[in-house]
């Protein structure tokens, strides 16, 4: 999984990042177990696919979790949404759930 110090950074590394439209799939998502902070935003970004998350607080670090290809036409994240669905129902969010669905679909982006 690679990872940027920030958001900025993650930006910098591929313009086309920063001018995209994004779609979000919520906040409060952790990375184990019990643990209970950092929290993080999982976001899409329909001009290159990828998912990434955004930690919330201090440090602002950003983990590209995978790409899966945006959709034809204006709804561009209606195929992720099948991949990721049930994320909003879940008791506990976890990026290892996020992870999992991306590396398990067909039509990932590698």
């Amino acid at each position: 999984m690679t990872e940027y110090p920030s958001l900025e950074a993650f930006y910098a590394a591929d313009e086309r990042r920063r001018r995209s439209e994004e779609a979000d799939y919520g906040v409060w998502w952790v990375e184990r177990g019990d643990q209970r902070w950092p929290t993080w935003r999982v976001s899409y970004i329909k001009a290159t696919g990828e998912v990434y998350a955004l930690e919330l607080g201090q440090t602002g670090r950003v983990k590209l979790l995978g790409a899966y290809p945006p959709d034809e036409g204006d709804i561009y994240y209606r195929s992720l949404d099948q991949v990721l669905v049930g994320w909003a129902e879940a008791p506990r969010r976890y990026l290892s759930w996020v992870v999992e669905r991306l590396d398990n679909n067909p039509r990932r982006v590698t």
